[in-house]
């Protein structure tokens, strides 16, 4: 069965040595041990506000439920696998069903291939940008536009986050992380991936944060 996380509250800021600021998580900082000796954990711009384990766990109630009216949603290793030419989950595409049956409007974010995105959105019956260029405003705003809701009304779903949660998260929106479906069909993803988890352990410090 899919889980869904939310982030704790952070408890306090610290440095970090790539020039971010980092944050400590209430609920997995002893403050008499843990702040002391300095643990760092994820930079605010790098944490995602929810975590998921797959697209569908993101439904239209829960969408509904915080307030949220539409969503974008990333296509590589977030609704097809990069590594392979595997079909669309049925149980993904039931979801993008079950989104429109609700009236949200769903537009696809990504930064691949043209063909691929126009392919997949044309399958859904969305619309779809491709080289977007995020994490920079400037796509997130175009996305916004075609989707028709403001930011502050809309969810990212992404798996990564210097692309997904880090757009997102300077737009002003929801970012939802989802377990990305392969390593990474490019060597530069399989490097971010490597830092991404990295982060998410608290940059080397030893101590997790919640996901």
């Amino acid at each position: 069965m899919s889980s869904l996380f939310t982030l704790p509250q952070p408890l306090q800021a610290c440095a970090s040595p790539l020039g971010l600021r980092r944050v400590f998580y209430a609920s997995n900082v002893n403050p008499s041990t843990d702040v002391a000796r300095g643990a760092c954990y994820a930079p605010s711009m790098l944490r995602p506000d929810v975590t998921v384990d797959a697209v569908h766990v993101v439904t239209a109630p829960w969408l509904q439920a915080r307030g949220l009216q539409g969503l974008l949603v990333d296509l590589d290793d977030t609704l097809l696998s990069s590594s392979d030419e595997s079909p669309l989950d049925p149980r993904s595409e039931a979801w993008f069903n079950s989104l429109r049956e609700a009236g949200i409007p769903v537009v696809i974010l990504s930064n691949g291939e043209p063909a691929r995105v126009a392919a997949l959105a044309a399958q859904l019956g969305v619309e779809g940008l491709a080289l977007a260029g995020k994490p920079f405003p400037i796509a997130f705003r175009r996305a916004l536009r075609r989707l028709g809701v403001p930011a502050d009304r809309t969810a990212m779903i992404g798996d990564q986050l210097f692309t997904d949660v880090l757009g997102a998260n300077l737009a002003g929106m929801t970012s939802v992380l989802v377990t990305p479906l392969s390593a990474g069909k490019l060597p530069h993803t399989r490097v971010a991936r490597m830092l991404e988890r990295w982060i998410l352990k608290g940059g080397g410090r030893g101590c997790l944060v919640h996901r």
